[in-house]
């Protein structure tokens, strides 16, 4: 039995930061190129072949997306590869950023008995900094991986929505009929992408996280520390 291949992989929405792939445009397109030749291979239709390589391109991609949470909670992403951000907020305010600048990692947070108005003290980290956001390019590996290996068991469908107000790619896995799931989630599970290639939508295995501000822009000063 065989699980969804949308849960089991980056629609954990796994984003080490630091770890991304970098800004070469031509290793995007090659890897791309050889995502949507093994999906082919695969005997996956050209629309899902497709989004499996856009996916691919949002590693390398410049842009900024807001998930909002519950209780005035929200996290901001923001990407121009090699450089990486993600705020933490509360009630429109940051309480903790993880950056990287030039290939240094920093961790931000409230100074002791701080408030959320209060600047973050930053310091310096070797450790990955593991946050939600995007693909890594392992996490795109496996998630193509499990998609691939997983074809026969699921109905996939692509179909364009709008999210956060911008166009989206969606990928939606149903098991086709007389299949069997592990696990308690839900059995339909849907991934939506910008034309980027930045995650909008996952809905997956009972989590579901929803963009709901989105631009390719990143403003100037982003990556400051």
């Amino acid at each position: 039995m065989r699980t969804c291949p949308l849960l089991l992989a980056a629609v954990t929405l796994g984003l080490i930061v630091g770890a991304c792939g970098g800004d070469d445009d031509g290793i995007t397109a090659q890897r791309e190129e050889q995502i949507r030749d093994a999906a082919r291979e695969a005997g996956l239709a050209d629309d899902v072949a497709d989004l499996l390589a856009l996916a691919a391109r949002g590693t390398t991609a410049r842009f900024q997306v807001t998930y909002e949470g519950t209780g005035g909670a929200a996290l901001v992403v923001s990407q121009d590869p090699p450089n990486h951000r993600v705020d933490v907020l509360t009630a429109g305010l940051v309480v903790e950023s993880q950056v990287v600048r030039k290939g240094v990692a920093y961790r931000c947070e409230l100074p002791p008995d701080g408030r959320p108005s209060d600047d973050l003290d930053c310091t310096r980290t070797d450790g990955a900094l593991e946050v939600p956001g995007a693909f890594t390019d392992a996490a795109l590996a496996t998630f193509t991986d499990e998609m691939l290996a997983s074809a026969g068991d699921f109905d996939l469908t692509v179909e364009e929505r709008t999210v956060a107000d911008v166009d989206a790619t969606c990928l939606v896995a149903a098991p086709k009929a007389g299949s069997f799931l592990t696990g308690s989630g839900p059995n339909v599970d849907t991934i939506c992408l910008s034309h980027e290639g930045a995650q909008l939508l996952v809905d997956a295995g009972g989590q579901r996280v929803v963009a709901t501000a989105y631009s390719t822009e990143v403003p100037e000063g982003t990556f400051d520390v």
